[in-house]
């Protein structure tokens, strides 16, 4: 009887012994009909083939930049707990998380920085420091980093917006996603480039731009026309959250700067309060700003179902 319980034993281990590679990802192994909140990766789990890794749900640490390791290994920032699936001791690591506290980067002071270097804030040599960008204080609710504190080129050309708009477009960029001021600078650089070097425009299309920073960076800005919705550029402003939101929506820091930067319009006086929100989906056969995004501005109260 003894013998056939060890041999029992040594058949499970052998089975499931080497779920090692799911567990360290903090997934779990199990048969891949059943419900899996987080999808499932293969080879990561010993057994039949359709025995796979259900991942967790990570989210709440990459909303912060961070990732999900086990908090044996080195951190340059500090661990987080509550923000990663899996074992207590698998948590979340934000690199370098009090300068990334200010909206900064951390990186080598000899590069370009458009706002100010700050010290004390970052790991490493004493000459990598945090990079904050110069908030133009347009928007008392919202940081908004303004043309020349992203790097943006002279448009060739601008033509003034009659304001108060009535309508408020929400885009996205597709693309990476964004979540500190350096990496959000080149990415609306990028888009700036693309739209004056490929598309032949005058300047950057959309009025503003958010990243997952939770900062605005101004466009086109309050006063001119842009070119973001064909046929409502005259009567409208839009904001373009970068990178693709067809699956995840944006984390909650770029959600409010967006509500906030049209609350601010609406208390500058360049927005109406009775104002019509709007996915570009809703006047385009595109599919922007991506299904996750969409649904999530149709909740918000003053999304419109009515046609503009």
């Amino acid at each position: 009887m003894r013998i056939e319980i060890v041999y029992f034993a040594s058949l499970v281990l052998s089975a499931f012994g080497s779920d090692a590679p799911c567990l360290n990802t903090g997934g779990t192994c199990q048969y891949d009909h059943l419900s899996c909140p987080g999808g499932y990766v293969s080879g990561l789990c010993s057994g039949a083939s359709n025995r796979r890794c259900c991942q967790g749900d990570d989210s709440a640490c990459l909303d912060e930049g961070g990732t999900c390791q086990d908090d044996s290994l080195s951190c340059s920032g500090e661990y987080v707990s509550g923000l990663c699936s899996g074992a207590s001791n698998r948590r979340c690591c934000i690199e370098d998380s009090a300068c990334r506290a200010r909206d900064g980067t951390c990186q080598d002071d000899s590069l370009s920085c458009p706002g100010e270097y700050l010290s004390g804030l970052c790991s490493g040599a004493s000459n990598r420091r945090c990079c904050i960008g110069a908030d133009s204080g347009m928007c008392s609710n919202v940081k908004v980093y303004s043309r020349a504190t992203w790097g943006a080129r002279d448009p060739t050309s601008v033509s003034a917006i009659s304001t108060p708009v009535d309508l408020f477009f929400i885009h996205h960029t597709t693309g990476s996603r964004c979540y500190d001021f350096s990496t959000c600078a080149a990415k609306v650089r990028n888009t700036q480039n693309y739209h004056m070097n490929t598309k032949g425009w005058s300047d950057i299309g959309y009025s503003f731009l958010v990243g997952e920073d939770g900062a605005v960076y101004e466009g086109r800005g309050w006063n001119n026309v842009g070119a973001h919705t064909s046929g409502y550029n005259s009567q409208s402003f839009a904001a373009a959250v970068m990178g693709n939101f067809m699956t995840t929506k944006p984390n909650t820091a770029a959600l409010n700067a967006v509500k906030n930067l049209i609350q601010c319009g609406v208390n500058l006086g360049h927005i109406t309060s009775t104002y019509r929100l709007y996915g570009h989906r809703d006047v385009s056969t595109s599919s922007c700003p991506g299904d996750a995004l969409y649904n999530e501005i149709k909740t918000w109260p003053d999304y419109s179902t009515a046609a503009p």
